[in-house]
């Protein structure tokens, strides 16, 4: 009776579905805040001083949250690499990467395959357990959402430079509970305790 039982115990073990990855926690952001061109054909790309300052508190989001450095992971929209145009995503999240220690994955044809690029990361088994920290481009920022479970993302204003949005996933569910935050409420709260991580809002 032994050896029927183990049998069949292995054949369900081979044609049963295999547990999907996922990340524990997503957390989208915007890139910081840019300035308004007064020339339309301006060709700044770059952060404006307040998203810099923006950037720069970023680097406490960790702690905030109570997430190790090494269970980061970072991804930025992609740029032009001859132009810098667009660039303001990846600028966004340097000071994390520098403060923990961990790279900045990049997306060529965000423009095109934003909704693509969030359903890879959902499904790269490297972000199983992980927290993923997103800065991408806001008019692109729904279709990402898409890809990443949550499909009923609002357009993001053109001046909303603050908001950050929490996608918890729980184990099991591919759609994530969704929570909306600022970013300047959020690292103003914990700042300063930045150097001893704790969880942030349960939810």
């Amino acid at each position: 009776m032994v050896a029927p039982v183990l049998l069949a115990l292995a054949l369900v073990a081979l044609v049963a579905p295999a547990a999907q990855a996922s990340p524990e926690l997503v957390v989208l952001i915007r890139h910081g805040h840019k300035d308004r061109p007064v020339d339309p054909q301006s060709s700044n790309y770059n952060l404006s001083a307040i998203g810099q300052r923006q950037a720069l508190q970023l680097a406490g989001l960790p702690a905030c949250l109570g997430v190790r450095p090494q269970e980061l992971q970072l991804a930025s929209y992609g740029f032009d690499l001859d132009t810098g145009k667009n660039a303001r995503s990846y600028q966004t999240l340097v000071p994390l990467a520098v403060a923990t220690g961990r790279n900045i994955r990049v997306f060529a044809g965000a423009d095109q395959a934003s909704e693509a690029i969030g359903a890879r990361l959902l499904a790269d088994p490297a972000s199983d357990g992980a927290t993923l920290v997103i800065a991408w481009e806001h008019r692109h920022l729904p279709q990402l959402a898409r890809g990443l479970g949550w499909r009923a993302m609002p357009a993001v204003d053109d001046g909303d430079f603050d908001s950050i949005w929490l996608l918890r996933y729980r184990p099991g569910e591919r759609a994530p509970v969704v929570r909306l935050d600022s970013q300047t409420r959020l690292l103003a709260a914990c700042g300063s305790a930045a150097a001893t991580p704790r969880p942030s809002h349960a939810f």
